[in-house]
C-alpha cells in the first residue's frame, strides 16, 4: 500500500514538474525583455487629458523617482507589511499567499485576494493588458521570476514604490508624502508611512481627505502586519493606531490634481480599455470640454452657490455645505462641453453630475407633455382645467396633488399651465396617458437612469442626474432628435496608435412637429412675465431658449434646465444629506431663486461671442398649422402674477 502511494505521488509530481515545464516554453516567449536598469520601467509616460481643442486638460502619472536610501525605512516596511510581508524570502513568487488565494478564490467563487507579490505586481503594472485570465497569471509569474534572477530586492523594491498608484493623481512615493504630508518620502513617520502604504489597495475609497475613517481602518491594519513583522513594538502601534491624523491642506486646482470631467474621462477610458493601461500606459484621452467654458462653469457654480448660501436661513446649512452642478451639452453634437459636479472639487471630488440622483420637481414636466402632445393630439392651445383632483392608486392612498400657490385657475391652455408650473393639469396628462408611457419616453428621450413608473413623476417624485436632464432638454432642442451625451472621442497609445474611438449616432425618435410645439410651449418660462424662470430674463439673459423650472417636495432640490439652439444646460443645487433649504425670509429655495440665476449668470457669459440663434421651424402644412404656437406670446398675455415652481 505504501510502495502504490509512493508511486503515486511520483506520478502527479512528474505530471505537475511537466505540466510547469510545458507552460514555461508556452509562454516564456511573451515575457518582455528587460532592461539593464529596472528603474526605467518606472519611466513610463504620463497619461493626459486633452481638451476639445487640444490643449492639456490634465495629466497623471509623472513621477519624481528617488532612491531606496531617500524612502522612510518605515515606509518600506509598512508596504511590505501591507502587500507581501515574505518579500525578501521568495524568489517572485509567494506560494503561501498564491496557494491561500487560489483556495478561497475555489470556496468563495472569487472575490478573493490575489496572492500577487510586490515583484508580481509590478510585472503586471509594466507589461500587460491586464486583462483577468489565467494565463495573464501565468505570464506574469514567469516574468516575475525573470526580474528576481536579474535585480536585486532592493532595486526591486525601489521601483515599486516609485511607481504605485496612492489616489489624487499621485504616483510614486516622493509625491504621496509631498501631497499628504507636505513633506518628503525621506521624513516620513511610522503613523504617516502605514496610511500611505494603506492607500494603494483603494484610493478612492480610502482618501483621508474625504474617507479618513476609512484610511485609518486600514492604517490599524497594517501597523498590526508591522508590529506581528517586528518592524515596530506593539504597544507603539496601538498608540498610534489610536492617534489621530495630521494632515497636509488639500492642495489648491490645478491639472495634475484632478477635476470632474478628468475623473469622468478616466472612468469612462478605464471601462474601455482597463484602469492600468490608464494609469500606467501613456495613453492620451481625447474629450469633448472646452476650457473656456469649463472655467467659467466652475466659478459660476462657486460663487452662485456661495451667495445663496449666505442668504439662506441661520442654521440652515448647519452640518453640510450646500452643494450645486452644471452641464452642458452642445445641441447639435451631444458633447458634454462642461461637467461640474460640486462647488470645489478639492473639497468633495464626488462627482454629484454623474453619480447622485435628484428629484427633478417640475423641471420633469416637458417628459410629459411630450407624451401627451404625442398620445392625446394635443396642441399648445389645448384646454385643460386647472382644478382639485384626486387619483385612486391601486394598493396605497389615493393622491391629490396641488399647486404650488394653493390656487385654481379654471380651464386654461396648456402653454400658460406650463408657464405657470401648475401641478394639477400635468396630474391629469399623466393619469391620461399613464405613467409606463412617460418612463417610455423619458428613455426615448435619452435620460438613462432607471424610473419607476407613477403618477407622482407629474411633481418630479423620481430621482434622475443632471446630465440625463441635459441630454432630455438637448433632445427637445434638436427636435426629437436623439445623441447619447459624449465626454470622449478618442484614445491614442504612447506611439500614436488608435485605442478606442467613439463616434456620436444621432437617431430620430420624436417628430419635428410634435417637438416644435413642445418648443413653444417651454419658451414661455422664461418669455412671460408669469413664467417661473422670468429671473433669467431679469438678469439680462436675451436670446430664444425653452426651459423648466424645478423644486422638489419640500425644498430639498432647486432645479433650472433650460436649452438654446446651440446648448442644452441643466443646473441642480442642494445638501448632499436631502436638507431642507430655506431662505433668511423663511421662504423655500424654489428652482428660480436657487438654480436659475448660476443658468442664467453662466448662459451670458457662455454665449457672449455667440450670434443670436432660433429654433429651427418645420415645414408644415393644412392641419398641421392649427397645431402651432402662432403668436400665443404676443396676443394671449395675461396679467401679470408672481406664480413660482
Amino acid at each position: 500500500m505504501t510502495r502504490r502511494l509512493i508511486i503515486f505521488v511520483n506520478l502527479v509530481l512528474l505530471v505537475i514538474v511537466g505540466a510547469g515545464v510545458g507552460l514555461f516554453f508556452k509562454y516564456s516567449t511573451q515575457i518582455p525583455r528587460l532592461p539593464d536598469d529596472l528603474r526605467l520601467l518606472a519611466a513610463t509616460p504620463a497619461t493626459e487629458i486633452i481638451a476639445r481643442d487640444g490643449q492639456l486638460l490634465g495629466s497623471l502619472g509623472e513621477r519624481e523617482y528617488i532612491s531606496i536610501e531617500q524612502i522612510s525605512p518605515h515606509f518600506l516596511h509598512a508596504i511590505i507589511a501591507a502587500e507581501d510581508k515574505r518579500f525578501y524570502r521568495h524568489r517572485g513568487i509567494d506560494h503561501f499567499a498564491f496557494g491561500h488565494a487560489v483556495y478561497l478564490n475555489i470556496i468563495r467563487k472569487g472575490g478573493a485576494p490575489g496572492g500577487s507579490s510586490i515583484t508580481q505586481q509590478l510585472a503586471k503594472n509594466l507589461f500587460f493588458s491586464f486583462k483577468r485570465s489565467w494565463e495573464r497569471k501565468i505570464v506574469e509569474a514567469l516574468a516575475a521570476i525573470s526580474i528576481e534572477e536579474r535585480f536585486s530586492k532592493d532595486e526591486i523594491l525601489e521601483t515599486y514604490c516609485n511607481l504605485i498608484y496612492f489616489g489624487r493623481h499621485a504616483y510614486g512615493v516622493e509625491k504621496a508624502a509631498k501631497l499628504y504630508f507636505n513633506k518628503h518620502a525621506s521624513d516620513l513617520n511610522v503613523a504617516e508611512a502605514a496610511l500611505l502604504a494603506g492607500l494603494p489597495n483603494a484610493p478612492s475609497r480610502l482618501d483621508p481627505y474625504n474617507h479618513m475613517p476609512n484610511a485609518k481602518a486600514r492604517q490599524n491594519v497594517i501597523l498590526m502586519r508591522m508590529a506581528d513583522l517586528g518592524f515596530v513594538d506593539r504597544v507603539e502601534a496601538i498608540r498610534l493606531a489610536e492617534r489621530p491624523m495630521t494632515m497636509a491642506p488639500p492642495p489648491a486646482y490645478s491639472t495634475q490634481h484632478g477635476s470632474y470631467p478628468i475623473d469622468y474621462a478616466l472612468e469612462l477610458a478605464s471601462k474601455t480599455i482597463g484602469s492600468d493601461l490608464v494609469n500606467y500606459g501613456g495613453v492620451k484621452i481625447y474629450t469633448t470640454i472646452d476650457i473656456r467654458l469649463q472655467r467659467l462653469a466652475e466659478e459660476t457654480v462657486a460663487s452662485g452657490v456661495d451667495l445663496l448660501e449666505l442668504n439662506l436661513k441661520p442654521g440652515n446649512a448647519d452640518g453640510g455645505r450646500l452643494e450645486g452642478g452644471l452641464v452642458l451639452v452642445e445641441v447639435a453634437s451631444g458633447r458634454i462641453l462642461t461637467l461640474v459636479g460640486g462647488r470645489n472639487y478639492n473639497e468633495s471630488p464626488f462627482n454629484r453630475a454623474i453619480n447622485s440622483l435628484r428629484q427633478p420637481g417640475s423641471s420633469f414636466k416637458p417628459v410629459i407633455y411630450l407624451t401627451a402632445l404625442e398620445k392625446l393630439d394635443l396642441s399648445p392651445a389645448s384646454i385643460y382645467e386647472d382644478k382639485p383632483v384626486t387619483f385612486d392608486i391601486v394598493g396605497s392612498a389615493s393622491w391629490s396633488p396641488k399647486n404650488f400657490d394653493n390656487e385654481f385657475r379654471g380651464p386654461i391652455p396648456l402653454w400658460e399651465a406650463y408657464a405657470r408650473s401648475i401641478n394639477t393639469i400635468a396630474a391629469q396628462l399623466i393619469s391620461e396617458v399613464g405613467p409606463a408611457a412617460v418612463v417610455e419616453t423619458a428613455r426615448r428621450m435619452g435620460i438613462a437612469t432607471k424610473i419607476e413608473p407613477h403618477l407622482s413623476m407629474a411633481l418630479g417624485s423620481e430621482g434622475v442626474t443632471i446630465v440625463d436632464m441635459a441630454t432630455a432638454f438637448a433632445t427637445i432642442a434638436r427636435e426629437g432628435d436623439v445623441v447619447e451625451p459624449q465626454i470622449l472621442l478618442r484614445i491614442e497609445g504612447p506611439s500614436g496608435e488608435t485605442l478606442a474611438e467613439f463616434l456620436a449616432v444621432r437617431e430620430r425618435r420624436f417628430a419635428e412637429e410634435t417637438c416644435y410645439q413642445l418648443i413653444s410651449i417651454m419658451k414661455g418660462t422664461i418669455d412671460l412675465e408669469y413664467g417661473t424662470g422670468h429671473v433669467v430674463r431679469r438678469r439680462g439673459f436675451v436670446g430664444e431658449a425653452i426651459a423648466k423650472t424645478g423644486t422638489s417636495s419640500d425644498f430639498r432640490d432647486s432645479w433650472f434646465v433650460g436649452a438654446t439652439p446651440l446648448y442644452s444646460v441643466a443646473t441642480w443645487v442642494g445638501f448632499d444629506d436631502n436638507r431642507q433649504m430655506f431662505l433668511s425670509t423663511g421662504k423655500g429655495v424654489t428652482g428660480a431663486s436657487g438654480a436659475a440665476p448660476i443658468w442664467a449668470d453662466f448662459m451670458i457669459g457662455a454665449l457672449s461671442s455667440e450670434p443670436s440663434r432660433e429654433f429651427p421651424r418645420p415645414q408644415v402644412t393644412g392641419e398641421e398649422l392649427k397645431k402651432e404656437n402662432k403668436s400665443f406670446f404676443e396676443s394671449l398675455r395675461l396679467k401679470k402674477s408672481s406664480t413660482k415652481d
